[in-house]
């Protein structure tokens, strides 16, 4: 599918190749004119939506040349980032006591690199491969109890996407203060080294223009339009409750994720459960902000350990189903096309219309994610109540 969806953006819409890359390399050739980089877009009309520190990054690469040349270079930087990520991935399912071959490897690489979920951020030039590896190592790191190294690297897709910084619920559970400490630490390094930089009326509006109307509470007033491919629970409340202040849309999905956080948080005992109650938490995270359908890739690690580790029973398979589930990355305004594919006009344009009510409430990412949150607490009532220990030798602390 990811194939498939990469030759769909070659071959039909080549304008969205180096889309996101095009904003960055705006907005560095900005900083280099003197101009101001926020107020800078390129023929898309997007702009760049990035603390001011980090188009320091994609300076060098605009003093390389024209954008393709930049682009081309965050490509080839994706590509090894992925390798890195499924070098980390592979280490991690063999601590636990799996063989992973060749064809396995192979397979992972090409999931991380250019599954339906990551082929957007490949072909838009967007930073999110070498994000996710970063995000992978950090909390690699922490299972691992590598805590300042942990911290360090969870800060760096924190700072930059923002909505990853709720792994700190994790942490907070875990009372890894150490790895809380370097992640803050590094967070505001770089934060004073952007104000060094650019100074603090370029931060006050990265803030209150920038960062603070990505909540986008706008385009719930009155239900979410089927066409807008986020992934949010906000999407159902906003249109079974469609006449609320989209502020309680925020509010309601809290509620509704809480008590599964709970759940899982609850007693953890051995790998196994930990590896849960991070993916719930990762899950949670998407789920709550407005998410785009691109950033179901930063729940690669513990989904991809979870998918060898958890054991057999009712959580696994419902697990495993909401996964493949999640794999369909649509959102509504891709499914009249798609039918057209297969079906005559007029039944394409009538299936179209009977999916329209289930694209309303959710995407099949929506619904993958809450399948798999499902088989995650049915996982923990199969070992005894969320709290019964499993043996040693199936799940032992000392696996990670």
């Amino acid at each position: 599918m990811g194939v498939a969806l990469g030759a769909h953006y070659a071959l039909v819409r080549p304008e969205r190749i180096g889309l996101n890359y095009r904003v960055y390399d705006a907005a560095a050739r900005a900083v280099l004119a003197g101009g101001d980089f926020y107020a800078a877009t390129p023929d898309s009309g997007l702009r760049y939506l990035y603390p001011p520190v980090t188009v320091l990054a994609f300076v060098p690469l605009a003093a390389l040349g024209p954008w393709p040349v930049g682009y081309a270079a965050v490509t080839l930087a994706s590509i090894g980032a992925s390798a890195v990520t499924a070098a980390l991935l592979v280490r991690y399912v063999e601590s636990l006591g799996y063989t992973v071959p060749l064809s396995e490897r192979l397979l992972l690489g090409a999931y991380v690199l250019a599954s339906v979920h990551a082929v957007p951020s490949l072909a838009y030039g967007q930073v999110n491969h070498l994000l996710v590896a970063a995000f992978v190592a950090g909390l690699v790191w922490l299972v691992r109890d590598r805590e300042w190294r942990a911290g360090a690297a969870l800060a760096v897709p924190a700072l930059v996407k923002v909505f990853p910084a709720a792994v700190g619920l994790w942490l907070l559970r875990r009372r890894a203060w150490r790895t809380i400490g370097a992640a803050v630490g590094t967070a505001v390094a770089l934060t004073l080294a952007g104000l060094a930089a650019f100074g603090p009326a370029t931060y006050r509006r990265y803030v209150l223009d920038v960062l603070l109307p990505r909540r986008d509470g706008a385009a719930f007033a009155g239900g979410l339009d089927p066409t807008v491919s986020y992934v949010t629970l906000r999407r159902p409340l906003s249109v079974l409750f469609s006449t609320a202040d989209p502020t309680w849309f925020a509010v309601g999905a809290a509620a509704l994720l809480a008590p599964v956080l709970a759940a899982l948080y609850w007693r953890p005992t051995g790998v196994t459960d930990r590896l849960v109650a991070l993916y719930g938490t990762l899950t949670a995270m998407l789920l709550f902000f407005p998410s785009l359908l691109l950033y179901y890739v930063y729940l690669t690690f513990p989904l991809v350990p979870l998918l060898y580790h958890l054991p057999r029973g009712w959580g696994r398979r419902l697990f495993v189903g909401g996964t493949l589930v999640a794999t369909l990355s649509l959102s509504f305004r891709s499914v009249r096309p798609l039918l057209g594919l297969f079906l005559n006009a007029g039944r394409a344009d009538a299936v179209a219309a009977a999916l329209r009510p289930v694209f309303s409430l959710g995407t099949p990412v929506l619904y993958g994610c809450l399948l798999t949150l499902v088989g995650c607490l049915v996982y923990r009532v199969e070992t005894d109540g969320l709290s019964i220990p499993v043996a040693a030798g199936n799940d032992s602390p000392t696996d990670a």
